[in-house]
């Protein structure tokens, strides 16, 4: 009898524990590059795709789809990139983040939203030099 009552009460836990993990009214995000191209001449502007994964209706959410972008632990605007700005409308086939890289380099971009569990989404990217207009 003790047994059938521990086993009850484990059902019970893991079911509950599986259900509150499953959250199927928060969507899912995938990142890339456009083209799958991760090389950009400095000055130039970076794009990264957003695709949405599963059920998304923002009536039903509280908060807006508003990610942080940080390059190389620097959050936004930085020594690193500029320009940063998003396309987040209503068509989600057409969801974009885009920068204009400024330094040399091999970076990585973090991408993370805590409203929607988005922490550990990173793509890395090469930055060639760019041309520099100096005027006379």
């Amino acid at each position: 009898m003790a047994n059938l009552l521990l086993c009850t009460i484990l059902v019970f836990f893991i079911s509950h524990q599986l259900s509150l993990s499953e959250d199927s009214t928060v969507p899912s995000f995938a990142f890339s590059w456009v083209n799958n191209n991760d090389t950009f001449m400095a000055g130039s502007v970076a794009t990264i795709i957003v695709k949405v994964i599963g059920n998304f209706d923002p009536a039903q959410l509280k908060h807006p789809f508003n990610p942080n972008i940080s390059v190389n632990d620097r959050m936004g605007n930085s020594s690193y990139i500029s320009g940063v700005s998003s396309n987040f409308g209503d068509n989600f086939g057409d969801w974009r983040i885009s920068f204009i890289p400024i330094r040399t380099g091999l970076f990585n971009v973090l991408i993370t939203d805590n409203h929607f569990n988005v922490f550990d989404s990173s793509l890395h990217f090469h930055v060639t030099p760019g041309f520099f207009i100096r005027e006379i």
